[in-house]
């Protein structure tokens, strides 16, 4: 009775009257992701985890993964679990065990916020980018509301408390749950940690679904405020940054390992 009236089933037929077209933002990513995948293509999946999506999305997931990749994790426990990569390295972003111009595509999904010093981890995919390549991130986006109040909750709220409201929402485990810096997470900031000889392209993603799908009251404002986000003078707003980063023919950027 309470999930018909206030709970999830309401905020669901919420949200088909609201956003009837609302298409899952990691499902836009992965869609990118198979436009640039081609035979014989050198895939890294940085930060690849135990899978390259969502819960939800195993068909399109498999469609990828369809392609070879190598994926990277500083976890073991992670990679032990990986679904799909052909290869496994485990290792951070501030030093990728590849040779120079190593990968045509570069993709990393929900890890950038993550990062304590991104300009390093930047740098690092830029030298192992080879010219053509394309590196495709996912990535909470600092100017939405959500975002922001997750953060503030996750400074104000005891550690457990915020871990457990993120469980709860996100249907995470603990161990999927990992510390955020929010230190790459707006246009302006991403701007400068790519390099001037490189192209970039940054688009803003509506939330799949409200984060408090369990309370259609609130759910119905967080629909509302989807719905304005939509609107283009509002775009920017969007709930995560879908960023497309090419590296031109005859570009050839390194930097040295571990400058600032």
């Amino acid at each position: 009775m309470y999930s018909e009236m206030l709970g999830h089933e309401m905020t669901v037929r919420l949200q088909r009257r609201i956003l009837p077209r609302l298409a899952w933002n990691q499902e836009l990513y992965g869609r990118q992701v198979c436009t640039c995948l081609r035979p014989g293509i050198r895939w890294l999946d940085f930060g690849c985890g135990k899978r390259l999506l969502c819960g939800g999305l195993e068909t399109l997931e498999s469609q990828m993964a369809s392609f070879p990749f190598v994926g990277v994790d500083p976890s073991w426990q992670n990679l032990r679990e990986q679904r799909h990569a052909a290869r496994c390295v485990q290792a951070d972003g501030l030093h990728l065990p590849f040779r120079d111009e190593s990968f045509d595509l570069i993709t990393t999904n929900m890890v950038i916020e993550h990062l304590k010093v991104p300009n390093l981890v930047f740098q690092e995919m830029e030298r192992v980018l080879a010219p053509g390549g394309t590196i495709l991130l996912h990535t909470p986006n600092l100017m939405n509301y959500l975002v922001v109040g997750n953060r503030v909750l996750s400074k104000v709220l005891p550690p457990a408390v915020h871990s457990a409201l993120v469980r709860t929402s996100e249907k995470r485990t603990e161990q999927e749950i990992y510390p955020t810096f929010y230190r790459a997470n707006t246009r302006t900031r991403l701007r400068t940690l790519v390099s001037s000889d490189l192209e970039i392209k940054i688009e803003a993603l509506p939330a799949p679904r409200p984060f408090f799908h369990n309370f259609a009251p609130l759910a119905l404002f967080e629909l509302l405020m989807t719905r304005l986000s939509q609107l283009r003078p509002l775009q920017s707003f969007g709930t995560t940054l879908l960023v497309t980063i090419r590296k031109p023919h005859g570009c050839s950027v390194v930097h040295a390992r571990g400058a600032a």
